[in-house]
């Protein structure tokens, strides 16, 4: 046999009342109250019974009746909307922590695939994690939700029972929905009725006596649980010893004689006229009327109210359909909504760390490219002279592996060595962005050219060895295109080499576009010669 919801709720009523060794209300000296079906702060409580005790606190007790027909409130479903919310935060997690200690250890992940296979790498690796926590918390007795357990979380009362009809549970694939809902009533302190044949009603689990959440639940108002139930009070007052004093009776007021001479209106009221105070000008100027409502900027308070209101109806108009169906279905923990926004700062912060890796070396990076580990010993940099404020793998360009090289005063002075005094001097000495050089014995003096020229100067040398050794390193260590030219092809009467980066240019803004650039990537300091 099937009951209806109405009939489980009366059945689990009279149980409660026996329970409980209540009276039935009679007349206005009852103390009991049983009410029906009540809504309170989106919840429903199917009935609830309430009776006032001698020290005038209430006693609230609740009850959720599930028939057949409604089985869906007390079998659990899967909270997917949260397994993929702690999904998500266990993905970024393990992405924050692999990404830092990755970027401790002075690696990259742009260096390792490369673009743009680091991007594809990421994308994989992000859903494999996901999927892979999804699927490892839905296996999670947590994420089990049951609709009458989740609504008793939401407020406190002092007994709240679950009562369902026998019919729910009678097949055999149901064993495991029926263990879920006593687990979870033995858990959160929730009482467990079974209505059986015959209108019997069997006790499973009784209501813990004690709050299982500490207090951090709702309290029902009183005027929820005093609904409809005569004060104490009243009852306390008639058994009083004291005399009660009453007020007399006022005479009754006699109405006025009927006339009976055929002739008087018995409805007349004789001549009426308004009693007015004396020198009362009636003609005397009414008072303008004035609007009823002031305007909207002179009542800001009202006005952000409605804004609030407005704002807040639309924020809910987002949420799904189904929450006010499933209460406590998607709500999150406070600490969630605080990791999520600052797992996802995080991950992108690393991602923009990883992704200013580039190929070419930088200053004080510690990947450096090319490799120059055998160059310099990276345990120790002090056997080999190195500064120690390098980094550990860093390269000193101004020291060798062996020991500091002998000091060159490359002042350019007077004293130093001129063009006559070299044997067939080279004039030019190119290294082309691919590592191509080209040697030229003769040169062309720009300063003899009508037209202007601009020139990117690196330094000036007074050999062609040290010119172009400077020349070799410019271009290994930043890929440029760097050249050793006699100075004397620039400047009238120069003396020694001058080394510059780039093609000589003939626009001040190409020059000063460049200019910039060198400084920026490179770290360089240049000087932008301009030669008439």
């Amino acid at each position: 046999m099937a009951y209806s919801e109405q009939q489980i709720r009366g059945l689990a009523i009279n149980f409660l009342r026996q329970h409980y060794k209540l009276r039935p209300r009679s007349g206005t000296s009852g103390t009991r109250v049983v009410s029906r079906v009540h809504y309170y702060a989106g919840v429903t409580i199917d009935a609830r019974l309430a009776y006032q005790k001698p020290d005038l606190s209430w006693f609230t007790a609740t009850v959720e009746a599930t028939s057949l027909n409604k089985a869906n409130e007390i079998l659990f479903w899967i909270n997917r909307f949260r397994i993929l919310v702690h999904a998500l935060l266990i993905t970024l997690a393990v992405f924050v922590a692999g990404m830092a200690l990755t970027q401790v250890l002075g690696k990259s992940l742009w260096e390792m695939f490369g673009r743009p296979d680091v991007y594809l790498f990421l994308a994989l690796t992000f859903v494999l994690i996901f999927v892979t926590a999804a699927a490892s918390l839905r296996s999670l007795r947590y994420y089990r939700y049951i609709y009458a357990i989740a609504q008793f979380m939401r407020f406190h009362a002092d007994a709240q029972w679950v009562a369902f009809d026998r019919e729910i549970f009678a097949t055999d694939t149901t064993h495991v929905y029926f263990e879920e809902l006593q687990r979870q009533c033995i858990r959160f302190g929730f009482g467990l009725l079974e209505v059986r044949e015959d209108n019997k009603v069997r006790w499973l689990i009784e209501p813990s006596h004690i709050d299982q959440f500490g207090g951090s639940r709702s309290q029902l108002p009183l005027w929820v649980a005093a609904i409809q139930a005569p004060p104490l009070v009243a009852n306390l007052r008639k058994a009083l010893p004291f005399k009660r004093s009453t007020a007399p009776a006022a005479a009754p007021q006699l109405a006025p004689p009927v006339p009976t001479d055929g002739v008087t209106d018995p409805l007349s009221v004789g001549n009426y006229l308004p009693s007015t105070a004396p020198n009362f000008d009636y003609t005397a100027p009414l008072l303008p009327a004035t609007k009823g409502r002031p305007a909207w900027y002179r009542r800001p308070r009202r006005l952000w109210q409605h804004l609030h209101w407005e704002i807040r109806h639309a924020i809910r108009g987002l949420y799904p359909e189904e929450i006010k169906k499933r209460p406590g279905y998607y709500e999150l923990p406070g600490w969630v909504v605080a990791a999520l926004p600052t797992l996802l700062l995080l991950f992108a912060y690393l991602c923009y760390l990883h992704s200013r890796w580039e190929p070419i070396a930088t200053e004080n990076q510690v990947a450096a490219a090319p490799d120059l580990t055998p160059l310099e010993t990276a345990a120790s940099p002090a056997a080999s002279g190195a500064s120690d404020a390098l980094l550990p793998g860093e390269y000193d360009h101004r020291r060798s592996g062996t020991g500091p090289p002998p000091e060159a005063d490359i002042r350019v002075t007077d004293d130093l060595v001129s063009e006559a005094d070299i044997p067939r001097a080279v004039e030019l000495f190119r290294i082309a962005a691919d590592g191509e050089s080209t040697t030229s014995y003769n040169c062309l003096a720009l300063y003899r050219l009508t037209s202007t020229y601009y020139v990117l100067e690196e330094g000036r040398y007074p050999d062609f060895e040290t010119a172009s050794e400077r020349a070799r390193y410019l271009n290994g260590r930043y890929g440029l295109e760097a050249t050793a030219a006699l100075l004397s092809c620039l400047e009238v009467g120069g003396q020694g080499y001058l080394v510059y980066v780039g093609e000589i240019l003939t626009s001040g803004a190409d020059a000063s576009l460049f200019f910039r650039q060198y400084r920026n990537d490179f770290g360089l300091e240049l000087e932008m010669l301009q030669v008439n």
